[in-house]
């Protein structure tokens, strides 16, 4: 008997014909971006409404094309019998890449030469700075965290990784620290990387105090969850001269709100949660995540372990 699958991501038909032409003769397909029911699908690739997951008496798995997964683990009301799997491995070369940019935008002054062009201004905006041999924070080493560290690499700085226990040394980090040293490692750092998921354990994580703790000089850049921090109180630090600037992509509230003074800020930089596009952004991301998905769909049809499985109570 055929596996009932609904795919309710986003889709082209290219990718639609190829699902068929790979799993047509072991899966009954639906593709609906806005299903009111579940039906008696067995397997749902994409991220149907937790209601809906509640009511699907037949539903087995959900294999999710983002990485993020609090929309259901920060919530109560996954049912225990479904197995849930995101798509880690599919965004961190490109939010890698973003951070990069951020850290050197910010660094050699390039906001303020693009706004000196518009004037025909030729001219030094002032000191500029290297991420040569600078200590770099990097709080998360899973694929996010694991590739920002490997994109630093090639600017010999001092990778310092922040998780929960410390374990085997990942590749191209310098050394791995547990969130429990964060007080004494905030200090030392000239760059501090937030690559955290939305978790119990990481939110509110950079508080006041450990934003205040930091170099005055040190750059913050958010990538993983706005729950991280508060924006209200990174402004008030900002104002008060406590950091160098940041680079976020995410906030803890999205929208960020027109009234937030971080808009005004000449020394933050802000975009709306794109460092890492997917559908309607970056081919190459979509098509990692469609592998996964597909590999994974395998994988279950022939009896396989699933990769990328959730622990609901982690967050991750």
């Amino acid at each position: 008997m055929k596996k009932r699958v609904i795919v309710t991501a986003e889709c082209s038909e290219k990718t639609k014909e190829m699902l068929r032409r790979c799993f047509g003769e072991t899966c009954d397909l639906t593709f609906d971006r806005t299903p009111e029911t579940l039906g008696d699908a067995e397997i749902c690739i994409g991220e149907p409404r937790m209601e809906l997951v509640e009511r699907a008496e037949c539903l087995r798995w959900v294999q999710m094309t983002w990485a993020g997964t609090d929309i259901y683990t920060r919530r109560a009301g996954f049912p225990e019998n479904v197995v849930l799997t995101n798509a880690s491995g599919a965004f961190g070369r490109t939010i890698s890449e973003y951070v990069l940019a951020g850290i050197l935008t910010m660094y050699r002054n390039l906001p303020q030469y693009r706004e000196q062009q518009k004037h025909a201004v030729w001219q030094s905006a002032g000191a500029e700075r290297t991420l040569f041999g600078k200590t770099v924070l990097v709080l998360g080493t899973g694929d996010l965290g694991g590739n920002v560290a490997k994109r630093l690499s090639g600017f010999d700085t001092v990778t310092v990784g922040v998780r929960r226990s410390k374990g085997k040394l990942p590749p191209y980090f310098n050394e791995v620290r547990t969130f429990d040293e964060l007080d004494a490692l905030l200090p030392q750092a000239d760059v501090v990387v937030g690559c955290l998921p939305n978790t119990p354990e990481t939110a509110g994580l950079l508080s006041e105090k450990r934003l205040r703790s930091m170099k005055k000089d040190a750059l913050l850049v958010n990538v993983g969850r706005g729950t991280l921090l508060s924006t209200d109180t990174l402004a008030r630090v900002l104002a008060d001269g406590q950091l160098s600037g940041a680079v976020l992509d995410v906030a803890d509230t999205e929208p960020l709100p027109p009234s937030s003074p971080l808009w005004g800020m000449e020394n933050v930089l802000l975009t709306p949660h794109i460092a890492g596009p997917s559908f309607g952004g970056s081919a190459d991301v979509q098509n990692t995540i469609w592998h996964i998905c597909m590999d994974n769909l395998e994988r279950y049809l022939t009896g396989n372990p699933l990769k990328n499985v959730v622990n609901r109570s982690e967050g991750y």
